[in-house]
């Protein structure tokens, strides 16, 4: 049954931000055997488990996808619906890993976002999405049908933090192609994943969290900035096929943020390491 006391946004916010911590922890699909009391999170004297936290009641199950698994998200029945949660860019995966992981953010690309809506949106984000879509959206549509057996509509609630943000977004469009049910982002320290068109598309509820000093929210790379790339040697050679399009086919419009930022001082919980690798230079325009 869903507890509409932990629905309220800041209760939910803190709920959703467990979710994100516990997508961490996704290891090739799989979560730890212990995720449900596990202590993972501690802050001087107090310990904390992100599955409790999260309000998750019953299994999580967890998917990856890509190559050597950099694309890993999670789903489950929680007091206040069902949470999905996306991870971010994992500095804890191996050295192949971590590289293809960042490459694969570095796919500023724009590609069309149809058939599931409108406008333009991230490759890079985009292929992370559909790496593991189809498994996490046949396993959402069966707890969709297992909680409304007890009449009760779930409201699904998306997440992600960094990458998985930008994830977030792309997928809860794309939910909206299979449910009728109500759709709610949270995300923190996100890219950008869409143009204005797709901006103006979305009308999903979303709630955009950042930390003030967070390169990955705030960073906004000129257009003067992007002609300088072309100097930067191997890095160029790698990132050519994005910035061919983006400098010779002068794509103006750029990817813009969803809604106003609320602001954090930090994302707890989430090692600092993984925060810092988590700067994704994708090409924004300004707000």
């Amino acid at each position: 049954m869903v507890d509409r006391k932990i629905t309220g946004n800041n209760l939910m916010k803190k709920c959703l931000w467990a979710a994100c911590r516990l997508a961490y922890s996704i290891v090739d699909g799989n979560l730890p055997i212990d995720y449900k009391t596990r202590i993972d999170y501690k802050i001087g004297d107090v310990e904390d488990n992100s599955y409790q936290r999260a309000g998750f009641v019953g299994d999580v199950y967890s998917f990856s996808g890509g190559v050597e698994n950099i694309n890993a998200g999670l789903v489950g029945i929680s007091k206040s619906g069902i949470i999905i949660s996306f991870r971010g860019t994992n500095g804890n995966d191996t050295e192949i890993g971590s590289f293809l992981d960042w490459l694969n953010n570095f796919l500023a690309v724009p590609v069309s976002f149809s058939p599931y809506g409108k406008g333009s949106v991230h490759m890079g984000f985009f292929n992370s999405v559909q790496s593991i879509q189809d498994l996490l959206i046949r396993k959402t549509l069966d707890l969709v049908s297992e909680v409304k057996k007890n009449n009760i509509p779930p409201v699904i609630y998306i997440t992600g933090h960094s990458k998985g943000g930008a994830m977030a977004a792309i997928m809860a469009k794309i939910l909206q192609k299979y449910v009728q049910n109500r759709i709610i982002v949270y995300t923190f320290g996100a890219p950008r994943a869409g143009d204005n068109e797709f901006r103006k598309d979305y009308r999903i509820t979303h709630y955009r969290y950042e930390s003030f000093l967070d390169i990955v929210s705030h960073l906004s790379l000129s257009r003067q900035e992007l002609e300088l790339i072309p100097r930067m040697g191997i890095l160029y050679e790698i990132l050519s096929p994005c910035l061919y399009f983006l400098l010779m086919h002068r794509w103006e419009q750029g990817y813009v943020s969803i809604n106003q930022e609320k602001f954090m001082e930090d994302f707890p919980g989430i090692p600092t390491i993984i925060q810092k690798k988590n700067l994704i230079p994708s090409v924004q325009s300004s707000r």
